[in-house]
């Protein structure tokens, strides 16, 4: 009788085993499938969800830059400054009342392809010559707009047989000081009033202009490339009779300018 109890116990202990073994490695299963596909998987997807976004930011910013591959190298690094901060860069297209007719196209394509967000432009068009720009206090004016880079063209049509040229850079450089006294980084470029027919005197004014701009080491945005020679009859097809740009010559210089800011 006794060695019976004794079998019987023994069986009823083998039994309890097995059976919390085969409880042990369900539970050790189930661990496992949710490690892989359960809430720990969730987990996981949430950790990953900020590095993917980076990436993403991070792709933005490459194709930003990109698109401003043709810009002065210091103008560049600071859109990346800007980028980084969350800030728009700030353009400022400054020039004769010629700007009316071509820089509002360039100001739309320029933040389109950036986004007002990213790059916005501010247009101050002046009538009047460098004299008058600087009697009238407009670099202060200028400078206020705290822009990152700064597009001039600089009245020399206007100066045209009243002001000197050595007056007319004089007046330029004293600007540029003013303004980049007041914000340091400020990038300037500068571009030619529009070609005018049969131009003499004119001429000489652009090469003066165009050697300070190399002097200063200053990137010069030659639209004339994009327009009729000086003393072709096609020329008169650009403009104005008042010598401003008509439409088809607000669209050649307006591309030419849009070439230099939007890359492909």
């Amino acid at each position: 009788m006794k060695n019976f109890l004794l079998t019987i116990l023994a069986v009823g202990c083998a039994v309890v085993l097995f059976l919390g073994n085969m409880h042990w490695k369900e539970e050790t299963a189930v661990s496992v499938e949710d490690v892989e596909s359960g809430s720990a998987g969730d987990s996981v997807a949430e950790s990953d969800a900020p590095v993917e976004e980076e990436a993403d930011s991070t792709g933005d910013a490459e194709a930003i830059l990109k698109l401003a591959k043709n810009w002065p190298e210091e103008a560049r690094l600071r859109l990346e400054e800007r980028i980084a901060e969350g800030g728009p860069f700030k353009m400022a297209f400054v020039g004769s009342n010629a700007l009316n007719s071509w820089a509002p196209l360039s100001k739309a394509a320029i933040e389109e392809a950036y986004g007002e967000e990213v790059v916005s432009v501010t247009l101050q068009g002046f009538e009047g010559t460098t004299a008058d720009y600087t009697n009238e206090n407009k670099a202060a004016e200028l400078a206020a707009l705290d822009a990152d880079l700064v597009l001039l063209e600089p009245f020399t049509l206007a100066d045209n047989g009243v002001i000197r040229i050595e007056d007319s850079l004089l007046h330029i450089s004293n600007w540029m000081d003013a303004v980049q006294a007041e914000n340091p980084d400020t990038v300037f470029m500068l571009q030619p009033s529009q070609p005018i027919y049969q131009a003499g005197y004119y001429l000489t004014q652009l090469d003066a202009l165009e050697q300070f701009a190399n002097e200063r080491e200053i990137v010069y945005l030659d639209h004339w490339a994009a327009w009729p020679g000086t003393q072709e009859d096609e020329l008169l097809g650009y403009l104005t009779d008042e010598n401003l740009p008509n439409e088809e010559g607000a669209r050649v210089w307006s591309e030419f300018v849009n070439g230099g800011f939007v890359g492909e």
